[in-house]
């Protein structure tokens, strides 16, 4: 379990992946237990208005779009050079992602249905409120928002070209989120040529890389290609972050990056064309633990 401790001045986040952080803060905007989990909403001078869940840092003012744009639009991009197109009517499940950011980051595609579910509508709603970096979103004509348990919802829902994991660290005891079961269910709403990301917490180019990253890769219903992890600094997460993409098995998910003319969407302020290709080829450091 993660744990914070709320003062005056700063919050102390000790989380599962081993490390303990110290968060200057001017002020506690918000400490509410919904049924699902624990909110505290912070502000710091450094890093904006802060959202702690069960204790751990899940985004940043400042520093939120490095984590959603990395996330969102490397699987999208390479929709858009397999051969879909957002004119062909693109259909994204989004899953998690309570601060309504990586839906906002979806949409920039503009696909024609976008699926979001997230357990805590709570949560959503005091996203929308308290932080507002997706003024809308819910209204958006495309999004469809389902405040259910993602191992509910699945049975009702159909075939998607992306399939966007925005869910707490997979490390500890999350349940049915990343079991086997979860995966099986996740890649059969898969369309033809559909492609998935997730997030792997926090990983470190020595030892084992990082034990969310071991946890993706242990997955059976959706083989591991080295091809597709990646990771991106982000300052508030105080370190460097995984992130995983497949587009079936045998496919290279970054091939688009390794091509002419790499599709981007409308002024990034992260994942421009120079962005794609790095992720793309992961430094020597990160090569040499990677499994082959």
């Amino acid at each position: 379990m993660c744990q914070v401790t709320v003062m005056a001045s700063w919050i102390e986040e000790v989380s599962e992946s081993d490390s303990r952080t110290s968060y200057a803060v001017t002020s506690v905007i918000s400490r509410v237990d919904t049924a699902i989990c624990s909110v505290v909403i912070a502000d710091s001078d450094v890093y904006g208005r802060l959202l702690f869940l069960d204790g751990e840092l899940q985004s940043a003012q400042n520093d939120e779009h490095i984590y959603h744009e990395t996330l969102v639009h490397p699987v999208m991009a390479g929709l858009s050079r397999s051969g879909y197109h957002h004119d062909d009517g693109l259909r994204v499940l989004v899953v998690g992602g309570g601060e309504g950011a990586t839906v906002r980051e979806v949409v920039k595609w503009t696909p024609e249905r976008v699926d979001w579910i997230d357990i805590d509508g709570e949560l959503v709603d005091l996203c929308e409120a308290e932080l507002g970096w997706a003024p809308g979103i819910r209204q958006h004509q495309a999004v469809h928002y389902q405040a259910a348990d993602i191992q509910t919802a699945l049975p009702t829902l159909g075939f998607y070209d992306a399939i966007i994991l925005d869910l707490p660290d997979p490390d500890g005891d999350t349940g049915y989120l990343y079991s086997e079961e979860f995966w099986t269910a996740i890649r059969a709403h898969l369309a033809p040529g559909g492609r998935l990301v997730t997030h792997c917490g926090p990983v470190r180019p020595f030892g084992t890389i990082g034990g969310g990253f071991q946890r993706v890769r242990a997955v059976a219903a959706v083989p591991f290609d080295m091809r597709g992890f990646y990771s991106q600094s982000i300052p508030s997460f105080q370190g460097e972050w995984g992130f995983w993409m497949w587009a079936g098995e045998g496919v290279d998910p970054f091939a688009f990056a390794r091509q002419a003319n790499v599709p981007t969407y409308r002024e990034p302020r992260v994942a421009d064309e120079a962005q794609m290709r790095s992720w793309a080829t992961p430094s020597l450091v990160w090569r040499s633990l990677l499994p082959q």
